[in-house]
């Protein structure tokens, strides 16, 4: 089969186009032939893991892929060859790719296969992170930062549909109002506003109770100085930079605190899938959409990454497997 993998060279990185063998499934896993793939800001990230001096293993990226279950492992129930499927996976940048079955959700009712690869990576990440870490309750203040990210665009939608009060942030006015569109009562252009000023205005000295922090850097501290009193931040990544240090005693005295998340850990503990389930649901009675802003095939791999890269999207891009 074909994949996509990264290899690294003396300049730097590629990505090249390559025959690489067709996965087996074992016992737990799933085959899916690929036909969309969703990309992430975690696709960009290429690091050497070798040992200095030793040669770096190319690596296929990729988390979110969309298409026809192909084959089963023998303990897997409830699927079968030619199934509709979306999941969650690491190596998604193939023709076959290999899952756990857990990983492994059907689309939402109506929803085209693109859309489909668009949606486990960010959606199941907002979800956990408002749910399952933060406990986002109803009447809540929710902050969602990057607006125009995939995280950021799930992640409003999923706030208000658990009945909090939402705010965002973006890098320009039109990624705040397009936010706003998405269901936030208001937002802050983080390119030209005091953002912990803003926050302090836009709650009345409160502070809010819950962030969605996928930006770190400078943000995150204007975050942890508007916390209201058993506030909670979950982090995800840091393009603008690492998180200052704090004081972990200092926020238990709040009940305040900061937790990093990964999807991964949470999607695999989550056995029945109850996260799924409501947000599938969701979609389907139109309480939630997803945002695919460029389609492209994927032998543009390159230039699909460039923008996310350039940060000119808002929401998703999907590349076709063709």
């Amino acid at each position: 089969m074909r994949a996509i993998r990264v290899h690294f060279t003396a300049t730097g990185s590629e990505l090249r186009m390559e025959e690489v063998p067709t996965p087996q499934p074992g016992p737990d896993q799933i085959v899916i032939k690929a036909q969309a793939i969703g990309l992430n800001r975690a696709d960009l990230g290429r690091r050497r893991t070798a040992p200095p001096g030793q040669p770096e293993p190319p690596a296929t990226p990729g988390l979110d892929v969309a298409g026809a279950v192909e084959a089963v492992g023998i303990d897997v129930r409830g699927w079968r060859p030619g199934d509709p499927v979306t999941a969650l996976v690491r190596g998604a940048y193939a023709e076959y790719v290999l899952t756990r079955a857990v990983t492994a959700y059907r689309p939402p009712s109506g929803m085209s296969i693109v859309e489909a690869a668009s949606l486990p990576c960010v959606f199941l990440t907002a979800w956990y992170a408002l749910t399952k870490m933060a406990g986002l309750k109803p009447g809540e203040t929710a902050l969602i930062h990057a607006a125009g990210s995939g995280v950021g665009m799930a992640g409003i939608q999923i706030a208000r549909a658990l009945g909090a009060r939402v705010l965002t942030s973006a890098g320009s006015d039109a990624r705040v109002a397009r936010g706003r569109q998405l269901g936030a009562e208001a937002g802050v252009n983080y390119s030209t506003q005091d953002v912990a000023a803003e926050l302090h205005h836009l709650t009345g000295g409160r502070g809010v109770d819950v962030v969605l922090d996928s930006v770190g850097g400078p943000i995150f501290d204007a975050s942890l100085g508007s916390l209201a009193q058993r506030g909670r931040i979950v982090t995800i990544g840091a393009p603008a930079g690492q998180r200052a240090s704090y004081d972990a005693n200092a926020l238990a005295a709040m009940g305040q605190w900061v937790k990093p998340m990964g999807v991964f850990n949470e999607a695999q503990e989550d056995g029945e899938q109850r996260g799924w389930s409501q947000l599938k649901a969701w979609f389907e009675e139109g309480k939630l959409h997803t945002v695919v802003q460029q389609v492209l095939p994927w032998t543009q791999a390159e230039a699909a990454q460039k923008l996310l890269t350039d940060r000119a999207v808002f929401g998703k891009i999907v590349m076709t497997v063709v």
